[in-house]
Formats: structure tokens, C-alpha cells, sequence
């Protein structure tokens, strides 16, 4: 979200009257054709629709409380509860409105969430996204939606070497939103949540909690301090700030304001957090994929963020990607892993040192190049390892010039604790899951993180979840949120 402080022009009938034609490059029913058919690639890229029905259900039956207030039928709307642990929401072309339940576990009530969808109702309202819709970027990026938050972590320019790999959160299209825009969906947001009930301020506390949970992400990555690139707050600064400009200028607040704490927390107690095992799980610095019965672990200190396409791992020097060959006829029509990755993935390339080995005694080849990327040349190994499951795996370990045999010993000795799981081993990959719990007398932030699996971070972890500030502890018969 983007501060801006000239409202002038946002009048009190902005709810009541559609915008005028002449400012729309896009019919209600294009829209609703564009939102149709880019809903499957939405689900793709962010891990499909959360299969829980009753969470799937309320969020619906709140989204739907306050698209009532619009003066459009909530029927037009399609809400869906996205399986992703990034912070994100969106909404298409044709009332299509997204949430992940990486948001919703970020939320501390009812009121926080109705914000995030008030807003992005709000969105759909003002037909921001049919004013601005350019066709390439859907197509291009892989994502399409006006996001509000953003992802903590995107591509980070890995996939511009093949190609390959979306970009999680679609930057470009956050861009593409005006600050005139953003402050109108937070006005029109602010107006539908009051008009409902709940509390408008509970808007900004979310953002807050959000801006800490970014400042977090990058010190969890080694970032902190660093241009937050892939951030909300990059390209959306001032958010909390913002929604109080938009609450001054809705000039309306309900007398008995909803938060519905307790409720909001019984709803999503046991709601998975962080990765679901379908897609692939990261425990520390290890990468386990039950279905695809394989694991590998990256060097220590590097960060691994687990995209729809590709794993993706940052480290001091360096960067590596990791996906699967999803064309079956070019794996069926390779000799070996020396010729499929020479002759079938990386025909173009000038290769050197091109060679067969060995990956945990699985059949490999490697072979290393210099490739031009946006950010410029880089040096890059690239590794295919046949995989007992019949499929190739493919490793490309990425550094600047002259930097690759800086990395090149720990990354290949992480490619090489790659291993197919046994069924012992993929039935003890679970999911990590929200508990929300009374606290007790004596309990503290730190003694329910020692008990989580979230590693290093725990206590800060928690700490955001639940809007605690640092050195604040949760009060002797509260709720609070922890996982297990």
C-alpha cells in the first residue's frame, strides 16, 4: 500500500455510483471472463484452494458481509482461501478476491481480516484493476492480481536464467496501482467495514503486524537492513499510516465496534502454518517433498524459499535453484543424464567440462558456463540427476563472475545429501499447525517457542503472530496463538 495524503478527491457518494464508462478499458463481462479464466492460475501458483471448508466457508460469510455493503450483490463476488503460508491478498478483473491462509494466521481477530478483504473489495469497487489491466502481465508473470501485501520472498532473479520459474506476488503488477488507487480502496474499505460493524483501526493494526512480520523475513534471510525488494513495504510504504488518513476521511465508526477475537482464534486453531506437505516442506535448512519421495538439505546460513516451480536457496556468494523436468517425452527421450542435460535441456549453451558423476550414487552429469542474466553475466554449474522415481532432477548453482568456485564445494556437497524417501520416511513428514491456547500463569513467549518447531527464530515468531512487541509477554489467561 502506498501513502498518500491529498483525498480531495474522493467524494461521499463514492460507494454509490459506479465509475464512469469512459475511464474502464474493460466490460463487466470481459471482466468477469478475464477473472474466469485466470482463477486456475492463481490456484497454481499458490498451492490451490485451502481444503478446509469451514474456514473456507467463514472467510466467505465475512467477505460476503461486507460486499453486501457495496452496493453490488455479494453473489458477484468469488472469495477463496488460498493454501499458501505467504502474506498475500488480491483481487482480479470480475470480483474474484483471494486470501492466503498465511494471512489469516497472521491476524489476531475478525475485524483484521474483514480489513484485508475490505480493502481488496474495495478494489474491485473502484474497477481498479479493469481500468489497469494489461493483458502481458498475467501472462507474463504468472501471477495476476492486485496485491495489497506482496510476497516476503519472490524469485530474487534466480529463474531469469532459464526462464522457468514465476515470480510469486507479480511485483510489477503491485506497481501498476496508483497511490490514488490504493487510498481509494482503503476508503471504500474502511467505509463497508464500519458499515458492517467492525472496527476500522483493527485495518491498521494488521498492517503493523504485518510491517513487523517483513522486518522479521529479512533478518530471517540475512537481509535485515538490505533494499527490501520483494517486500510490501518497498513499493506500498506508510501502510498503517495510510488506513488512518482513510479513516478520517470515511468519517465513519461504529458505536459498539466488532473485533471478534475469540471467535476468529477458535476458526483457525489447527489451520496448517507455513508450508503444507503436499507442496513440499522446509525444516531449517533441509527441503522434504513427501510426494515426490525426495529431500536435500542447502549449506548452512542459506535461506530456502519454496516456490510453485522451483526451490529456491540464497547464500553469502551465491544462489541455488532446484525443479523437476515436467516433460515426460524428454525425459523418455534421453540416453542418460549427460545427454539429456546437453543435448535436451541446455542445447544453446556453450557448455564446459560437461561430465558424468555421481549424486548419493545416483546417476548424474554436471557441467558449468557463463550465462548473460538482467542483473548482468554470471558463472553457473548445472547439475540433472536421474531419480529412482523415474524423473530428472535439475540443480544450477548461480555466482557472479569468478565467484562460482567460491561456492561451488559446499553447494555440491548439499546436492549430494539428495535422497529418495522410504515409506517410513514419508509418513513422518506432518505438517506444522497453528494451537491456539489459554495462557497460564508464568507461561511466556519463550517457553511456548522452545517447545515449537520453528527453530532459531521461534520466540520472534511468535512474537508477530500475536502483535506482541519485543520484551511484552501475554497476559495470565489470554489467548495465544502457538504451533505445533
Amino acid at each position: 500500500m502506498k501513502r498518500f495524503a491529498a483525498i480531495a478527491c474522493l467524494a461521499a457518494g463514492l460507494l454509490a455510483a459506479a465509475p464512469s464508462q469512459a475511464q474502464i478499458f474493460m466490460s463487466p463481462e470481459d471482466a468477469k471472463k478475464v477473472g474466469k479464466e485466470e482463477h486456475p492460475k492463481i490456484l497454481k501458483e499458490f498451492g490451490g484452494v485451502y481444503d478446509d471448508p469451514e474456514i473456507g466457508g467463514y472467510v466467505a460469510g465475512i467477505a460476503g458481509r461486507i460486499a453486501g455493503q457495496s452496493g453490488q450483490a455479494a453473489s458477484s463476488f468469488t472469495f477463496t482461501v488460498l493454501n499458501s503460508p505467504i502474506v498475500n491478498a488480491f483481487a482480479l478483473p470480475g470480483g474474484y478476491v483471494y486470501i492466503t491462509r498465511g494471512t489469516l494466521a497472521l491476524g489476531n481477530n475478525e475485524a483484521e481480516a474483514a480489513g484485508v478483504l475490505g480493502h481488496e473489495i474495495g478494489h474491485v469497487i473502484a474497477q481498479h484493476s479493469e481500468k489497469r489491466y494489461d493483458k502481458s502481465v498475467f501472462t507474463n508473470l504468472g501471477v495476476a492480481g492486485a496485491s495489497i501485501l506482496g510476497s516476503i520472498f519472490g524469485g530474487s532473479g534466480v529463474g531469469d536464467l532459464i526462464g522457468q520459474v514465476g515470480q510469486v506476488g507479480g511485483g510489477a503488477y503491485l506497481a501498476s496501482f496508483s497511490r490514488e488507487n490504493e487510498l481509494e480502496a482503503d476508503t471504500i474499505g474502511v467505509k463497508l467495514l464500519a458499515r458492517v460493524g467492525y472496527a476500522p483501526d483493527a485495518q491498521a493494526a494488521f498492517l503493523q503486524s504485518l510491517s513487523d512480520y517483513s522486518d522479521l523475513a529479512s533478518k530471517m534471510a540475512g537481509q535485515a537492513g538490505k533494499d527490501r525488494m520483494n517486500d510490501l513495504f518497498a513499493t506500498h510504504p506508510g501502510g498503517p499510516q495510510r488506513v488512518r488518513e482513510a479513516m478520517a476521511a470515511a468519517k465513519e465508526y461504529p458505536n459498539s465496534p466488532v473485533y471478534n477475537r475469540d471467535e476468529y482464534l477458535r476458526r483457525i486453531d489447527g489451520m496448517i502454518y507455513g508450508d503444507d506437505p503436499k507442496e513440499g516442506v522446509v525444516r531449517g535448512n533441509t527441503f522434504t517433498h513427501p510426494d515426490l519421495r525426495l529431500s536435500f538439505s542447502v549449506p548452512d546460513g542459506w535461506r530456502i524459499s519454496n516456490t510453485s516451480d522451483a526451490v529456491l536457496a540464497v547464500g553469502q556468494g551465491g544462489r541455488l535453484q532446484f525443479d523437476i523436468e515436467g516433460d515426460k517425452k524428454k525425459i523418455q527421450s534421453s540416453r542418460n543424464a549427460l545427454d539429456y542435460l546437453t543435448r535436451i535441456w541446455l542445447p544453446n549453451l556453450r557448455l564446459s567440462n560437461a561430465e558424468e558423476i555421481k549424486v548419493n550414487g545416483m546417476p548424474a552429469a554436471t557441467a558449468s558456463g557463463r550465462v548473460q542474466m538482467k542483473s548482468g553475466n554470471a558463472d553457473v554449474r548445472f547439475v540433472a540427476v536421474g531419480f529412482p522415481t523415474d524423473a530428472i532432477l535439475r540443480f544450477v548453482i548461480i555466482a557472479p563472475p569468478g565467484g562460482l568456485s567460491k561456492i561451488e564445494l559446499p553447494v555440491i556437497r548439499s546436492v549430494n545429501t539428495l535422497k529418495h524417501l522410504s515409506d517410513a520416511e514419508v509418513k513422518a513428514v506432518k505438517p506444522v499447525r497453528l494451537k491456539v491456547v489459554t495462557v497460564g500463569s508464568g507461561d511466556t513467549v519463550e517457553t511456548y517457542a522452545a517447545a515449537t518447531p520453528l527453530g532459531r527464530y521461534a520466540t520472534e515468531q511468535l512474537r508477530v503472530l500475536n502483535a506482541l512487541k519485543a520484551g511484552e509477554q501475554p497476559k495470565a489467561g489470554e489467548k495465544f496463538k502457538t504451533v505445533e
